[in-house]
Parts: structure tokens; sequence; C-alpha cells
């Protein structure tokens, strides 16, 4: 008899790993890692367990890996809605901003976002902000997992730095002070092609080789960021800063950009060229389906990467742009959305919808060996989704492999984020029975409350 940490028992466990769904087994957890998956009548005759959780009506899965998010800018939900990118960005956002944002409006609305994440079942993130250390430091409280950027943009941005050298020297110390924390990772988050110039697409470039860890940009995200580019008309602000007429993809492609480290977010205006390079170059692509359709940037050709042998991730976006951070919601939409795209409703089954939004993130990340699905080795950073409403009745009750009721089609099309019941993260509990553990949810609204109120008198002298 083996003692342990805890087991959990589920009906369904679903480990994405190969698509595998098992019904009635438990996943057995030790120091933080998966030891065991078995079924849950095997329990009892080999391990003995400090905490026994039974969830019976429950599936338990990896958590969420929300693959491109800005966290602070949850305090700008609702601030500007129902308007394109460019005006969005230029009227209100980008204003708002350069008044707001320092250590404390970063390291306050990080904690909103890491309270909406982890009550939707994201386990992972990740962010692009300016101040990132306050945003490790918001993780490191909460019991999250993050990939955190080194950003670079060309031109000063507030009180954080001077220009991308200074943004990109002070990544560098950051990761060095948080180098022996565990759930911290890094990406260089270099912001777009028209805010970064080919000087500061090549340092981050080479940044992000000599360190080890991923480029992570928004491209293509709009129509005229293509076609400016590709025409060099710098009348556009959507323009590339290069002086080359062709796309951003084809630039980094000059650059030694476009490789398997390249994190490119949004993606949606492609060719079929463009679509072949990223599938031969091993790129990911983060699929924002929310946020790119209330702005009406463009549709992701995800059913293309996809059979081009792109890794496609999915990520919420800001909740500035999307207007929440919820998981759940945008893979039910990244599914739907691609089968209409490609006028086949074939396409990203609920299977390959729920890998994009676990596994294919952390594989983004660089952290598949650790998380992203429930194996044995792995941490055990999982959630366990409720069937017990009406919303998911009939209950899946066949065998997996057998006609009947599917937990993984429930999981996609029929679950909203408020059934994610439990959430772990290297077996710490963060949230049982919906209620966070880590974080204050009273004084974190006290703090969202604050903020509300500097940011609407903010927004009166703007528009004066």
């Amino acid at each position: 008899m083996q003692e342990v940490d805890e087991v959990v028992s589920a009906g369904w466990v679903i480990t994405v790993e190969n698509d595998v769904v098992l019904q009635d087994h438990s996943v057995v957890v030790h120091e933080g890692k998966i030891l065991q998956i078995l079924p849950t009548g095997e329990v009892a005759a080999r391990f003995q367990a400090k905490t026994m959780t039974s969830l019976p009506d429950s599936a338990l899965m990896p958590g969420f890996v929300n693959a491109h998010t800005h966290t602070p800018m949850t305090f700008l939900r609702g601030v500007s809605d129902d308007i394109p990118l460019r005006e969005w960005l230029e009227h209100t956002i980008w204003p708002l901003e350069f008044k707001l944002c320092e250590a404390d409006f970063v390291r306050e609305g990080a904690e909103l976002a890491l309270l909406e994440m982890v009550t939707g079942g994201v386990t992972t993130f990740n962010d692009m902000y300016w101040f990132p250390e306050e945003i490790c430091d918001a993780v490191l409280r909460s019991g999250l997992r993050a990939a955190v950027g080194m950003i670079a943009i060309e031109f000063p941005f507030g009180t954080y730095g001077t220009g991308p050298d200074d943004y990109l020297a002070k990544g560098e110390r950051m990761r060095e002070r948080f180098a022996s924390e565990p759930r911290l990772s890094w990406t260089v988050a270099l912001h777009a092609p028209f805010t970064c110039s080919d000087d500061t697409l090549r340092k981050g470039g080479q940044l992000s080789e000599r360190l080890g860890v991923p480029l992570h940009i928004h491209l293509h995200e709009t129509e005229e960021e293509c076609s400016a580019s590709r025409a060099g008309d710098r009348d556009s602000k959507s323009c590339h800063l290069s002086d080359q007429q062709t796309t951003p993809l084809a630039n980094l492609k000059r650059l030694g950009l476009l490789n398997d480290r390249l994190i490119a977010v949004h993606m949606n205006w492609l060719t079929d060229e463009e679509v072949g390079w990223c599938g031969a170059a091993g790129a990911t692509v983060v699929h924002c389906p929310c946020s790119n359709l209330k702005l009406a940037s463009g549709f992701c050709r995800v059913a293309d990467l996809l059979a081009a042998g792109v890794n496609v991730a999915i990520g919420t976006d800001g909740a500035s742009s999307n207007n929440t951070l919820d998981m759940m919601a945008e893979m039910k939409t990244a599914a739907i959305l691609a089968k209409a795209v490609a006028k086949d409703a074939g396409v990203v089954p609920a299977s390959t919808a729920l890998r994009m939004a676990t596994l294919n993130g952390a594989k983004a990340l660089g952290l598949a060996s650790v998380t992203g699905s429930l194996a044995v080795g792995k941490d055990a950073d999982m959630i366990a989704v409720s069937f017990s409403g009406p919303a998911t009745w009939p209950r899946p009750n066949a065998a997996p492999g057998t006609p009947g009721f599917d937990p993984v089609t429930h999981i996609v099309y029929s679950s909203t984020r408020d059934q994610v019941t439990d959430v772990w993260v290297q077996g710490r509990r963060l949230m049982q029975d919906r209620k966070v553990l880590t974080l204050s949810a009273d004084g974190i609204c006290e703090s969202a409350q604050k903020w509300g109120s500097k940011i609407q008198a903010a927004l009166q002298e703007l528009r004066k």
C-alpha cells in the first residue's frame, strides 16, 4: 500500500493524450505530479491517500492553456466596444494606457484576470504586457502557471521603459530574478510589425534564440496590416515598420524568425503559400476567435493550418477586446467558426478543439512535457467539469468508443465555465467547489471598483 497526497476519482477522465477518455477512473497525485491513472475500483488496494476526492458526475481533464492574453487590460473591459481595431487602439486603449499604466495598475489588473481565469478552469496562460514583474508576483500568489513576456515596442510606454533596448534588458533582468520559480516561463514578446522595427525584430529573435524561449507577436491581425505592408503604404498606421514591400510574415521569414519558436497571434489573413510556410517551419498560430469577431478583424483559416501541420492553440486575447477570459466560450467558438470558414462540418471536431485549448497551447510554450494533458509524470494541472446540471443532461452514459453521449462533445459544445468546480496546479487545489482558495475575491472586487472610478475619470478627460 503506497501513501500518496491525493486521489481524485471522476466519472470520466479526459486525458487529451491520443484522445483517450476513461470512464470511472482516478488520478493519483503525489508531490505535485500525476503518479498513476487507473480504474477507481483498483485504488483502495494500492493507494492510501491523505485526501480522497470523489466526483462521480464530473469529467476530470487538463486545465486550459490560454495561449495569448494581456491580463492587466481586464481593467479596461467595456471601455471601448463595437469599433474596429485601429480606432479602438488609437482613440481609447492606448491613450488610457499612457495615462494609467503603472506598476499598481498592472499588478491589480492582473489579479482580477487571474481570479477570472481560475474560476474558468485556466491553469496556464501566456501574457504580454508592461511591468511584467508585477504579473509574475501575481502569478506566484495565485498558484497558477504562466509564460510571461519580455515585452518590446518601438516607442516609450508610460514609465516602464524608454524604448526597445531598455524593454528587452528589463525583461532579461526579470527573468533572472524569477529563474528559480517552476511555474514561471518566458517568451520574447514583440508587440507587432507595425510597432517594432526590423532592428527590434532582429534583436528579439536573437534573444529568443539565445535563451531558447518562444517569440510571441501579434501578426496578420487585419487585412490592412497585410495590404499596406505589401504596398509599402506609409500613410497607413497598420503598415509594418520595415522598408520591405511584403507581408509582415514574409518579412519575418526574411529575417529568419519564422521557425518552431514563433508564436504568431491572430493570423487572420494568410495566403496558401503562407499557410505552407508556417507548417514547414513548425510555427504555432494562436487563434483568438471572439476578439477577432468582435473587432471584425477577419477569420483564421484554422482547418487549413491544421492540415498543413501547424500547431494551432487558442487564446482569449485581453478582456478589453473580448470582453472575457472565458476559454470554454473561446474553444466552442473556435470549433464552430472553423466549420463555417471551411464550409465543412467535419473539420475541427470536438477532440481537436479541446486539444487546441490545452495541449497545443502547452506545446507552443515549450511546456508539453509538464502540462496540457493528463499523463503519468506530468504536473497535476487539472480541472473538474460538472455534468450535474441540465445543460449537460443526458449525461454521458456509454463506454468510450461506443455510440452514446460523448463527454468531450459535452465539454466543447454544451458546457460553460460555471461548470468548472475544482482546479489544481502542481497538485495544489486552487479552487474547491467553486470557491477560490488562493485569491481574495472581495479584495480584488474592491480594487476593481476603485480602478473603475479612475478609468471613468480618465475617459471623461480624454473626451473633452
